[in-house]
């Protein structure tokens, strides 16, 4: 076996997670799992129960996606510019290309998953590409592309950025937010560490690793802000029957959900990373 980015044969078994097998590159550092027992058609995991183990309602996850939007857009704008066109790739159920629309973006998406397309179109009027971004054909190019929570699951990560090259524009940004396997918290949670999400996250990586596979594909002004996942839709996801009176009461109080941001930031340490470079 060899390193899915980098081909190295310099690979050891990192850790085993009930029946999956995890190896390390000692060369490039990603953490990539052992697909051996794995279908060749991945595809299958994203069927309407892998959307349906999550909470969605739908106004307030469009509005709570559109405040997430109007921050990134406004650090963008202050470290590269305000980007125009976007693709969406990992698009799910359409909430960030209805969010990216809403607020005046040209946003287009990429989904796998034949029943989330069907959900972005009964509830969005989305009409997203079915299928993988290598088998995505268009004459358009892009300002920005986005893989929010998605490249982890991706096979080929050397080909996806080769495509993405050629579907961004000159000096077009790339966003990637994605787990860190570095963070305190997955030091702190171990084999319970929900960044692991076996089987769906494909490949693990810290800060130092992503930032060596991008320079490898010749992107620049790479920046890394580490952040935390939203503890309310950890809370929202583990109380389910009561979801629809959680989500009422989180999305009223929001000086409670910034009273609790702060220490919980210092629990949740770095557990994400929101990646940028630019072509």
């Amino acid at each position: 076996m060899n390193c899915y980015v980098c081909s190295s044969y310099h690979i050891k078994l990192y850790k085993t997670i009930k029946i999956y097998r995890l190896f390390k590159c000692k060369s490039c550092g990603v953490i990539f799992l052992d697909r051996e027992n794995l279908s060749s058609d991945l595809s299958r995991f994203y069927d309407q129960k892998y959307f349906d183990d999550y909470l969605y309602d739908l106004n307030y996850e469009v509005k709570q996606v559109k405040d997430t939007l109007r921050y990134y857009i406004d650090l963008l704008s202050y470290h590269y510019f305000k980007p125009d066109k976007i693709l969406d790739v990992g698009a799910g159920i359409g909430l960030m290309v209805k969010a990216f629309r809403d607020l005046g973006f040209d946003a287009d998406g990429v989904e796998v998953s034949s029943y989330a397309c069907k959900v972005a179109l009964e509830n969005f009027e989305l009409n997203l590409f079915n299928g993988t971004l290598l088998d995505y054909k268009t004459e358009n190019k892009y300002d920005m592309i986005v893989f929010y929570h998605s490249f982890e699951h991706l096979e080929n990560p050397l080909k996806i950025l080769d495509k993405v090259k050629n579907l961004l524009c000159d000096g077009g940004l790339l966003w990637l937010s994605l787990p860190n396997v570095m963070s305190l918290d997955r030091f702190l949670n171990k084999e319970n560490w929900n960044g692991w999400s076996l089987p769906y996250h494909l490949f693990h990586y810290s800060p130092s690793s992503i930032e060596r596979l991008l320079r490898l594909q010749n992107f620049k002004e790479i920046k890394i802000m580490k952040g935390f996942l939203n503890p309310f839709r950890i809370l929202i996801k583990r109380e389910k029957q009561n979801s629809q009176v959680l989500v009422e009461k989180v999305s009223k109080f929001s000086i409670l959900k910034e009273f609790i941001r702060m220490p919980a930031t210092l629990v949740f340490s770095n557990q994400n990373m929101n990646v940028f470079a630019i072509k």
